[in-house]
């Protein structure tokens, strides 16, 4: 198995583990046992259970940054289109990813800083989008809320209610802001 994608199954084995047991259940130990590598070959890759968690968190962000690139548009809100459209429909390896920010709260809470940068960023982009601020905060704070509800099980909305709720948050992005 090659370096990166070596890598990127023990990023897998510890959001299955936090998934399935709980972030307490994350130790390097576990880890390795979940991806069936030695310990020694997790600390090749993770100097410590932090090193990790940080890691986690990061292949949130990139993994995000990407969904972002896959679904921006052009023109007035194209970029709240796109984050709600790159949170709300979540699939199951997205939700694994974002068991880094589980582990990172419950473990150690400072390995959130990538996250909060990238969300200052991405709240730049919102508020220079072209639509009303309130209503781009509104889209990604409604979006969190759908993605939260879906990692936590917090009874997200089904079908075809959830088409609804998405669809008049899309609607929100296309009305340009007004100069004054």
């Amino acid at each position: 198995m090659a370096r990166g994608s070596r890598r990127d199954a023990l990023l897998k084995a510890a959001a299955v583990i936090v998934q399935r047991d709980g972030a307490d259940a994350l130790t390097l130990d576990a880890v390795a046992a979940e991806a069936g590598v030695s310990k020694g070959g997790l600390l090749y890759h993770f100097t410590s259970k932090e090193a990790l968690v940080v890691a986690m968190v990061e292949a949130l962000v990139a993994g995000f940054d990407a969904r972002l690139a896959e679904t921006d548009d052009a023109g007035a809100g194209s970029f709240a289109r796109a984050y709600l459209d790159a949170t709300a429909e979540t699939d199951a390896d997205s939700l694994s990813l974002s068991a880094g920010l589980l582990a990172s709260v419950a473990i150690a809470p400072e390995t959130l800083g990538p996250l909060r940068a990238r969300y200052r960023a991405w709240s730049r982009r919102l508020r220079d989008d072209g639509i009303d601020e309130a209503d781009a905060m509104i889209v990604r704070l409604a979006a969190d809320g759908l993605w939260l509800a879906d990692l936590l099980g917090l009874e997200p909305p089904k079908r075809p209610l959830r088409r609804e709720v998405i669809a008049r948050l899309a609607a929100m992005t296309r009305t340009p802001r007004r100069t004054p």
